[in-house]
């Protein structure tokens, strides 16, 4: 509400706390005749009627706020004042101009030629910035294996909260065992490669400098090189959500074997089928590491539960939300898996190499059967139920 001594005729701007807790601060402009505010209240002003009497902006310098797209917000009259609520709460420690114009106001029935009302009004506000410590960290970067392919496509970075809109370039870079800098690894883009949450990022290598035959590949060749270390540095730098740096940098060392230029062939997979009766997890074993993202999303049961990836991503066990019963089910894989080098089912990256079949591999999903195995009830002893 108006702060004590506001005198009607003599309008103010203010910006007033949140009404209720988790609400937003309010722009009020305060002291306004109760003529005025009465046929507010009778008014029908559209909204660019509402901004042309009181415009809210981000500051940054009151000669260009009228050029400045306004806060996007609702307008009423209550308790007193004119009110503009943010649509978005306001950002702490960041400024608004506030503009008010009086000579907007509808007609009142008294007071109209008052000087006040010649004179817009405008004033800066905003709420003090918040002091907090960083907490945003990185919690896992996958691959996880200590070994990769020298064809390593991607890398997935998970944060412990969301981060900003910025890309990785410029707070990610790869050195060798000798801690040289490898150049121009990573696809130099710093576009939404971001989960819907902003909590993983997707890190591309260059596929021009990966795929054998490409030019960036005859020229550079590959970024990781098979029988050597490297490790991989994420920048404390990188802006959380908040604005604010990471806790620490982060880093991830691992060696590089050959490349793996296999198509995915779930044929080869080794499936553990569960008891029935039971809630034991059907467990898939790939036997090689398999993309850990698409894992999560290609691999379908056909029964409700919930999927997870184990040992280096060389697993998936489904735990079914009922007991599996004793009939067939099936493992559905979808033709997008990926290992870690792009290789899909049925279809290597390399789609020069001799394991390329049917132009290109299958278009359509993979089904694998499979039955929970009976469980064997224990033997029954003698009549009486007492026997050794």
């Amino acid at each position: 509400g108006p702060p004590i001594g506001a005198a009607a005729g003599r309008p103010r701007i203010v910006l007033s706390a949140a009404q209720q807790p988790g609400g937003s601060a309010t722009v009020d402009v305060v002291g306004l005749p109760a003529a005025d505010l009465a046929a507010l209240r009778g008014a029908a002003l559209t909204a660019e009627q509402w901004r042309a009497l009181l415009r809210v902006t981000v500051a940054g310098g009151a000669a260009e706020a009228a050029g400045r797209p306004a806060v996007l917000g609702d307008y009423a009259v209550a308790g007193g004042v004119l009110r503009f609520t943010p649509r978005y709460p306001f950002d702490p420690g960041r400024r608004y101009h506030v503009a008010f114009a009086p000579g907007r106001l509808p007609a009142a029935a008294a007071g109209a030629h008052a000087p006040w009302r010649r004179r817009p009004l405008a004033a800066t506000v905003g709420l003090p910035a918040v002091e907090r410590a960083p907490a945003t960290r990185v919690e896992r970067i996958y691959p996880s294996g200590a070994e990769l392919p020298e064809n390593q496509l991607r890398f997935y970075v998970h944060f412990s909260a969301p981060m900003g809109l910025t890309g990785g370039a410029g707070f990610v870079r790869l050195f060798d065992e000798v801690g040289r800098l490898v150049e121009d690894a990573f696809l130099p883009l710093d576009l939404a490669m971001w989960n819907a949450g902003r909590t993983r990022y997707t890190l591309l290598f260059d596929p021009g400098r990966v795929k054998r035959g490409i030019l960036p590949n005859a020229q550079r060749g590959r970024p990781l090189a098979a029988g050597r270390r490297f490790t991989l540095v994420v920048d404390g730098a990188w802006p959380d959500a908040a604005g604010l740096p990471l806790v620490e940098s982060y880093s991830r060392s691992f060696a590089v074997g050959p490349p793996d230029e296999r198509a995915i062939d779930p044929a080869a997979w080794r499936i553990s089928a569960p008891a029935a009766g039971t809630r034991d997890p059907l467990v898939v074993a790939f036997g090689r590491p398999l993309d850990h993202a698409l894992l999560q999303r290609t691999l379908l049961v056909s029964a409700p539960g919930a999927g997870a990836v184990r040992e280096g991503e060389t697993e998936w066990a489904f735990t079914p939300r009922r007991p599996w019963e004793d009939r067939e089910y099936g493992l559905t894989v979808l033709p997008a898996l990926e290992d870690p080098a792009g290789n899909r089912v049925g279809r290597p990256f390399e789609l020069g190499t001799s394991e390329t079949a049917g132009g290109g591999g299958p278009a359509a999903s993979t089904r694998l059967p499979f039955r929970p195995t009976r469980t064997v009830p224990p033997p029954a002893g003698p009549a009486g139920g007492d026997w050794r």
